[in-house]
This record gives C-alpha cells, structure tokens and sequence, in this order.
C-alpha cells in the first residue's frame, strides 16, 4: 500500500468528464481515475483553498464526524473491478475502535482534502495549511523541494495490486508534454482552472433548480382551483 498525493484534476476537451491524477508521494507512479463534476469541483475548491458561502456537502460530512468525536484516519482506494474504483475511509471513533467505511474514491479524497496538510518547516516545526498548493509554496520559499516534507493530515493509501492494474510510470507526467504513456483519453486533458468563477460554484448546488421550481412560502396552503 502506497500513500498518493493529489497531483491535478484535469479536463476532458472531448467531453469535459474530469479526472483527477494521483502521485505517489516517493515515486514518480501516477494513477488517473475519472470521477464527476460535483466531486471533482469540491476537491478543487479545497486544493485552491477557494472561500464560499455555505458548508459543501463533503465539508457538512466533515464536520459531522468531528462533532461525534470521530477522526477520520486515512483513505485507502482498495480495489479496482471491472473498470470501477472502490475506496473505504477509515475512522476512528471516541472508544478507540476503528471502522472502515464504503465510499467512492472521489467522495472519500474530497472528504481527506478538508483534512489539509503539515508543512516541516527548516526548523523542525510543523506548519498546519489547508492547500496542497499552500504547502507546496512553502516548500519552494524554503528553497526546499524535498515533497516528503509535506503531510497530509488524512493521507490517501492506494493498494499495490490497484497500482499494478492501473499505474503510470513515467518521469514527467503531467507537463503537458507528450510521454507516450498515457492512454489517449488522458493526453487530452487540460488542468482544471485555478481560478473558480462564481458561476461554477452555484452550478454545484444539485438542489437549485428544484428549490428554485418550489412555490414560496405564501402559496403554501392556499386552495386550487381544480
């Protein structure tokens, strides 16, 4: 089992799916795995630590479990069948025991994202940020681009046999420049936009429409004419 960094979401110029890259943290192994939108912009949000109004879901499951005195301990994408990814997260409840959750692989590294990261400063002090980006800026301002300086507060795992079936091996993957390793689909990717517009944040509320559609609150009671 190998501990993954996020290293990009990118997406599809075909289809605009987005997929969202994972390092391994002490190798230069990537690992692509395509997930939705929703998820994809929730991870985003948090690696470009990007303020909004009200809790994300991922952010009101967070905080559930830390009010019930549970911590969340790490992710583990356990399993690859059929072309579908299986992950669990691995809690630690108030007792002491250990319980490990089903989840998609994007609901749970969106759920760890929120967890941030520690940066080991050259003084030997440890740094809490709640951005892979921040973290590694820190990095790079230390004139330190040793990246097993970084810590993430609630690490991704990937099973080795996971890695075998769907890993990339390559020394400069996600340059932009053509390797010829990976696979067609994600070559023709683009980075997900730093920047995130307000209008892609209210597009990642699933209920707007609907409660968009409901009668207000005067409507309410009153008798149809049918």
């Amino acid at each position: 089992m190998q501990e993954m960094l996020i290293d990009s979401i990118r997406v599809s110029l075909m289809n605009y799916q987005r997929v969202v890259i994972l390092k391994e943290k002490d190798a230069d192994r990537y690992l692509p795995i395509w997930i939705g939108s929703p998820e994809a912009d929730s991870i985003a949000i948090k690696l470009q630590d990007v303020s909004v109004a009200r809790p994300l879901t991922h952010d009101l499951l967070s905080s559930i479990v830390s009010a019930l005195g549970a911590n969340i301990e790490r992710v583990v994408v356990s399993e690859l069948t059929n072309d579908t990814f299986y992950a669990h997260l691995s809690v630690k409840l108030p007792d002491g025991t250990f319980k490990e959750i089903d989840c998609r692989p994007s609901d749970a590294m969106a759920i760890a994202v929120r967890g941030g990261y520690t940066v080991l400063g050259s003084n030997g002090e440890e740094h809490w940020v709640a951005s892979i980006h921040e973290a590694q800026s820190m990095i790079e301002d230390s004139n330190n681009d040793n990246s097993r300086g970084i810590n993430a507060c609630i690490p991704i795992f990937v099973q080795e046999n996971v890695l075998e079936k769907a890993a990339i091996s390559m020394g400069n993957a996600i340059s932009g420049e053509d390797s010829g390793e990976f696979s067609p689909d994600i070559k023709n990717t683009m980075p997900l936009s730093k920047k995130i517009t307000e209008e892609e944040i209210q597009k990642m509320s699933a209920f707007s429409d609907f409660l968009q559609d409901l009668p207000g609150l005067e409507d309410l009671g009153e008798k149809s004419d049918s």
